[in-house]
C-alpha cells in the first residue's frame, strides 16, 4: 500500500511532489477525496482545516471531493472512496476517527480494493494509519481532550507516528518529550515536524520535506 503521512498536509512543494510520485499522475489529472471527519469533535476554531484543504485545491487536482464517514451507509461512502486517486484523511480527534473507521470497516475497504489508491493522513488521519498510541499518551502528548485516550489503528504500516513534532500548538510533543517517554512505546516511533513527511511505497519507507524527522527504534 501507497502511504504518505504528514503532520499539515502540503506544506512544501517537496511534500506535494512526493503524492505525485507515488499517485503517478500530475495534480491535474488527480483525483482527491479529503475526509474530514475526525474534525468533528472540536467546537473551536476550524482555519487549520481551511488551509489542509486550500493546499489541495490551489494546485487545481482534476477533482477535489470532501465527505465525512461518520454514520453514512456503505453505499454511499463507498462510491466516494471508488472514485479516486488519493484517499486524504484530515486531522482533528484520532480517537474519535479511529472508532468512526472501526465502526464503518473503513480498513477492510481500503485493504482490499486499494487498486493503486494512496492513502494519505494529515495529523489524526496518519496516526489511526500506523499503530495507535499507547493508551495515555494521546492527552500527554497533545494536551486535548479526546473522546478517549486510546483508540486502534489501522496497522497500515509498522510504527506510531507523532505529528507536529515541536510544533508551538503542541508544546507536548517535542524532542525531548518524546526521549523521556519512549519506554512506554511498545514499537518503533517516527515523529515528523510540519514540513517533513512519511513516504511508503509498498513497504519502501522514505522521509520528504525540509522540515524534521526523528526516529526511535525499538
Amino acid at each position: 500500500m501507497k502511504l504518505l503521512l504528514t503532520s499539515a498536509g502540503l506544506t512544501s512543494d517537496k511534500i506535494a511532489d512526493a503524492l505525485v510520485e507515488l499517485v503517478g499522475k500530475p495534480f491535474s489529472e488527480m483525483k482527491i477525496l479529503f475526509v474530514t471527519t475526525a474534525a468533528n469533535t472540536s467546537v473551536e476554531d476550524k482555519s487549520w482545516l481551511t488551509e489542509n484543504i486550500f493546499e489541495f485545491t490551489k494546485r487545481t487536482p482534476a477533482s477535489f471531493d470532501l465527505i465525512d464517514v461518520a454514520g453514512l451507509p456503505d453505499e454511499l461512502w463507498k462510491k466516494h472512496f471508488e472514485a479516486v486517486d488519493v484517499v486524504c484523511v484530515g486531522g482533528g480527534d484520532e480517537a474519535y476517527l479511529s472508532r468512526i473507521f472501526a465502526e464503518q470497516r473503513i480498513k477492510d475497504f481500503l485493504s482490499s480494493s486499494q487498486n493503486g489508491k494512496v492513502y494519505m493522513g494529515i495529523s489524526a488521519g496518519s496516526i489511526v494509519a500506523g499503530l495507535f498510541l499507547p493508551k495515555g499518551l494521546n492527552v500527554e502528548l497533545y494536551g486535548e481532550e479526546c473522546e478517549a485516550d486510546h483508540g486502534i489503528g489501522m496497522e497500515f504500516c509498522n510504527f506510531v507516528f507523532v505529528p507536529h513534532l515541536n510544533s508551538p500548538y503542541f508544546p507536548g510533543v517535542t524532542t525531548e518529550a518524546l526521549e523521556e517517554k519512549i519506554d512506554r512505546f511498545q514499537s518503533r516511533v517516527i515523529a515528523t515536524d510540519d514540513f517533513a513527511a512519511v513516504s511508503l511505497d509498498d513497504g519502501k519507507l522514505s522521509f520528504v520535506g525540509d522540515g524534521l524527522h526523528q526516529e526511535y527504534l525499538k
